[in-house]
């Protein structure tokens, strides 16, 4: 091989790997925006069950739950939130009762 076909394959096999950081990180984004998804959906509906006895309006509820589940996905990473224990999640829904005007 010449240095220009050396040069060459060099630069290609760059480009290449390069290519291969960016579907690796597409692939994870992919991931966690479908994990996150899938945990608001699961965690609304858990959060407003067990909330639905506790004589505070449906509507507040959601709200609240809502609230809670966005500020989860918003500073967790998917691992954390996968071992997440319900009261780790406990100051961040008393915040988001505050906000809807709820006494904490």
């Amino acid at each position: 091989m010449t240095i220009k076909t050396n040069a060459a394959f060099g630069l290609a096999m760059i480009a290449m790997l390069a290519g291969c950081g960016q579907a690796s990180d597409s692939m994870e984004k992919g991931f966690d925006d479908g994990f996150k998804t899938q945990f608001l959906d699961n965690f609304n509906k858990s959060c407003q069950s067990s909330a639905a006895s506790s004589g505070v309006a449906a509507d507040k509820i959601a709200e609240i739950c809502k609230c809670t589940g966005d500020a989860l996905v918003e500073k967790y990473k998917p691992a954390d939130l996968m071992g997440m224990k319900p009261e780790e999640a406990m100051p961040l829904m008393k915040e988001c009762a505050a906000k809807s005007g709820l006494p904490v």
